[in-house]
């Protein structure tokens, strides 16, 4: 008697992007049976009428988005592994999607090895939820300018979740149920209302680093609790080494940056948006060429990407931030026109700034379920 092929694993797509599922198809059509879904009611009926072993799962979509199809899935789809593949990229919605059953949180874009290993894995092990390890420490800047965020950003990308929140009301009606690694306040622009943001934080968890930035000195709270104290003006390199050391970094992450290096991060913090190569040779006193043989060797970048990707990351911010329009924010962070910034974002980020906007700023203020949820998460915490 012969028998016939083995049954592949069946993969339920549900995405509203019709690219990305074509995107899709192409990496898991080798190994999987593909399924697709353009909205959450699709994917809720795939569901309901057919195997399904693994659904990746987009969070914003029309008619029912991906927090709803984790809600009202029901309790025998609860057994299917579910991975978000979103473009939400904050703690505290993967927090959401992983209380409400997910297994796994990708960021989008993605690496294909990536997913398929995260695919892999969660058909081996389909009811073992991961602790949403991609999205690696947090660390949290208050009232910190936004070169310092856009450095830190760039330059722990591979560890840390670098998020900037302007003042204290920011940091405490956005500030996730999963607490900081390190936190970081400007003293000098939250005055004593740093000890609050300082003091909930640590009622969070009391754990967290706390770099305190400005001047003057710091009164005897016994709520601020251990902290590196005032450092003025904030240097990039240091507070780089400061976070390497608080997340037990390996030695080599934490070998100081040559005097060249470390000037040139500090003083692109402060002038990204006017900065040129040969701008930054003069200030900090060395050579273009030699100082690009520097940033290659020890950060792993040319001078020109990375002032593209500081820009890009302060643009980011800007725009979830800020209503201003893309002419204005190209302005700010030193480019031409609205069609500089479009090209430069679409290079760095793999998107569009207005579609940046849009899919972000849902996450941020759309649907009513996500903000529910949240909510929920919120409540559950104190």
């Amino acid at each position: 008697m012969e028998l016939g092929p083995p049954v592949r694993p069946t993969i339920l797509v549900a995405d509203d992007d019709p690219g990305l599922r074509d995107s899709l198809h192409l990496i898991l059509d080798d190994e999987y049976e593909v399924v697709d879904a353009a909205d959450g009611s699709e994917a809720l009926a795939a569901l309901g009428a057919r195997r399904i072993d693994l659904v990746l799962l987009d969070l914003v979509m029309s008619r029912a988005d991906g927090f709803e199809v984790l809600e009202r899935r029901g309790k025998a789809e609860k057994t299917v592994p579910i991975v978000v593949l979103s473009a939400l990229n904050t703690a505290w919605t993967a927090a959401t999607a992983m209380r409400l059953g997910a297994v796994d949180y990708v960021t989008k874009p993605f690496a294909e090895e990536a997913l398929l290993s995260v695919v892999r894995e969660a058909l081996a092990s389909p009811s073992k939820p991961r602790r949403v390890p991609r999205l690696g420490s947090r660390v949290v800047l208050v009232g910190v300018d936004l070169g310092i965020h856009a450095s830190l950003t760039v330059l722990l990308r591979s560890r840390c979740r670098v998020e900037h929140l302007p003042n204290v009301d920011e940091a405490l009606g956005h500030a996730s149920v999963l607490p900081p690694d390190v936190l970081i306040v400007n003293w000098d622009s939250l005055g004593s209302q740093a000890i609050e943001t300082v003091g909930w934080m640590r009622r969070l968890s009391p754990g967290p680093l706390l770099v305190v930035i400005g001047s003057g000195s710091l009164p005897n709270e016994p709520s601020l609790g251990p902290c590196v104290p005032l450092i003025a003006p904030a240097r990039v390199s240091f507070l780089l080494k400061e976070i390497r050391a608080h997340l037990n970094a390996p030695l080599a992450e934490l070998s100081i940056y040559s005097s060249h290096v470390s000037a040139a991060i500090d003083y692109l913090a402060d002038h990204y948006a006017v900065a040129s190569v040969r701008r930054l040779g003069r200030a900090v006193g060395a050579a273009p060429h030699h100082l690009s043989a520097l940033l290659r060797a020890e950060i792993g970048i040319s001078p020109r990407a990375y002032i593209n990707q500081l820009r890009v990351e302060a643009a980011k911010w800007l725009l979830l931030e800020t209503g201003e329009k893309l002419e204005t924010v190209a302005a700010r962070i030193g480019l031409y026109d609205a069609s500089h910034l479009s090209r430069l974002f679409l290079k760095h980020a793999g998107n569009r700034p207005g579609a940046y906007r849009r899919q972000q700023g849902h996450g941020r203020d759309g649907a009513s379920t996500l903000q529910e949820a949240v909510h929920a998460v919120r409540w559950e915490s104190h």
